[in-house]
């Protein structure tokens, strides 16, 4: 490349070959434990490499509705949605482009449940077990907002939904504190009847039949 040609400065440079070789590794996770894998957005929204990596990954996850509408119109596939806060004016928008949506708390599924009954609806579980010692990255962290943690509130609202997403197992690499949070989560959703409940392999999960695995691949040298 020519000094004259050269992009402009700062721009974000994507090893193409290298972050193949990621989505090699997630072809191996999907095909040797039946989960399926999505892209986090919130972490990694890079469309111009969106052609490569729908090849290896099943869709999209989102935390907004700017970027559920990202997923679904640039990425396809399953297209989740989630917000910690959805507001009056958004929900509708985000549940035409969703094939699932998770709600944060049971609060926010009474208030938007029948606007969302055309897809698979979720709530997000707090097994309040930590794997990051960064507080703010961390959603089981005291007086946490993130997910319902309390099974009495989950119980009676089982039969509108289809499953759980658990979000809670970043930078982990202690298999056994994983298996903690697995076992929380049975006792907190499955063992009390819920229609179907999915686990979590590297950081959240969905309300699908598979177990569904949320990755951010890197990509950048």
């Amino acid at each position: 490349m020519s000094a004259t040609s050269e992009p402009r400065t700062p721009y974000y440079l994507i090893d193409r070959s290298k972050l193949l070789d990621n989505m090699r590794k997630i072809d191996i996770v999907r095909e040797r434990s039946g989960a399926k894998a999505l892209l986090a957005l919130k972490c990694f929204a890079t469309w111009s490499v969106f052609d490569l990596m729908r090849e290896h990954m099943d869709g999209t996850t989102s935390s907004s509705l700017n970027e559920v509408r990202l997923g679904r119109q640039r990425f396809g596939g399953e297209t989740h949605a989630y917000s910690v806060a959805w507001a009056d004016h958004e929900i509708d928008e985000a549940v035409s482009h969703a094939d699932k949506i998770i709600f944060n708390t049971v609060g926010q599924l009474e208030r938007f449940a029948d606007r969302a009954e055309g897809i698979a609806r979720g709530i997000r579980l707090n097994p309040g077990i930590s794997s990051s010692s960064f507080d703010l990255a961390d959603p089981a962290r005291p007086f946490s907002r993130l997910g319902e943690w309390n099974a009495a509130r989950v119980e009676p609202v089982l039969d509108r939904i289809s499953g759980f997403m658990i979000h809670n197992n970043c930078e982990n690499d202690d298999f056994e504190l994983f298996s903690r949070m697995l076992d929380v989560r049975s006792r907190r959703g499955s063992a009390r009847s819920c229609p179907r409940s999915t686990g979590s392999a590297s950081a959240a999960a969905s309300t699908s039949p598979a177990r569904t695995t949320r990755s951010t691949p890197s990509a950048t040298d």
